[in-house]
């Protein structure tokens, strides 16, 4: 769907002025649309940003190594991080890593931890393609 800003947004990596026109997913130009972001482009002119596409290799993609300084296009660390869930009495759960300390500061009912770890799990997990 090819729409046109209504106001700057950022977009793709971008910030997009007023009247730059972009490509999107049907869903998403419609969202656009209804917010008044956006309207349709029945122009000519090359679109600036190609939202329809995957982004490359993890391009504008926030990880906890890119927010510390590490290199974004370095390959994984071979070693994955083992996490698990431990009772610390009370009903009351969290997750700790091998070295047996809790990581982060999540603390709640099993089922509620058992969700976060679950979470965390699949943020560690590199995107398959």
């Amino acid at each position: 769907m090819k729409l046109k800003t209504l106001r700057p947004l950022y977009l793709g990596g971008q910030t997009l002025v007023e009247g730059t026109p972009f490509e999107t997913i049907e869903q998403h130009g419609r969202e656009l649309i209804l917010k008044g972001y956006a309207e349709p482009d029945t122009s000519e002119s090359a679109v600036a940003v190609d939202l329809t596409k995957p982004l490359a290799n993890g391009q504008g993609v926030l990880t906890s190594e890119s927010l510390v300084g590490g290199n974004p296009n370095s390959p994984p660390p071979a070693a994955v991080r083992v996490l698990s869930l431990k009772q610390e009495g009370h009903g009351k759960w969290i997750i700790i890593g091998e070295d047996e300390k809790q990581v982060g500061d999540f603390v709640g009912n099993k089922a509620d931890a058992q969700k976060e770890l679950d979470r965390l799990a699949a943020e560690a997990k590199p995107a398959q393609e």
